[in-house]
């Protein structure tokens, strides 16, 4: 039943959520990163459904659309950077954004007025953990704390490096639970 579960997601575009992370009793965060618009639905879902403490954006918010190459897309990505704020904020979770190489950050900033934005790279505690996050997996690698968040390419995958825990927000979305430290990784549809 499990398996038919996850093949309905797949097939229908949707992000399967296990059962037991839907019933979960600790703190969690959810770490997304390079999001095209058309996950926003699901994002939105994901957010509903988990009810997060934290979500980490790292970078290029509107991913479809590349401003650093296509400047005069800038109302669109506004638009859509308008709806992720709101679907992110509408949460009661601490939200924090490093901004990416496609994002504009006086838009970000505009729309995202709950939110704590990163420029480049920022260590920050979370509930008395080191969290290392950027857009970027070079600024990542400068410092790294025990877990460490980014997204931009796949040049640095997920994995575990010197007993410090790597979260790539392309690969997947990365579900971490505060309390008991755990991961687990959701297949974007």
């Amino acid at each position: 039943m499990l398996n038919l579960k996850r093949v309905v997601c797949d097939i229908s575009g949707k992000i399967y959520i296990p059962e037991e992370l839907q019933e979960h009793n600790e703190r969690i965060l959810i770490h997304i990163s390079d999001t095209p618009v058309c996950l926003y639905p699901q994002l939105k879902r994901l957010i509903e459904t988990i009810k997060p403490e934290y979500i980490i954006h790292t970078g290029d918010i509107v991913d479809n659309i590349k401003l650093e190459l296509y400047p005069k897309a800038v109302s669109t990505y506004e638009k859509y950077v308008e709806k992720l704020a709101c679907i992110m904020e509408s949460s009661t979770a601490e939200i924090i954004v490093a901004l990416g190489n496609h994002d504009h950050s006086g838009i970000v900033k505009e729309y995202m007025k709950k939110s704590t934005i990163i420029e480049k790279s920022d260590n920050v505690e979370i509930e008395g953990l080191s969290f290392r996050i950027s857009h970027f997996s070079e600024e990542i690698l400068k410092a790294p704390a025990d877990f460490n968040l980014y997204g931009h390419d796949l040049s640095l995958e997920s994995g575990i490096i010197d007993g410090k825990l790597f979260f790539n927000g392309i690969s997947n979305i990365n579900i971490i639970g505060l309390d008991s430290r755990s991961s687990c990784f959701l297949k974007y549809p």
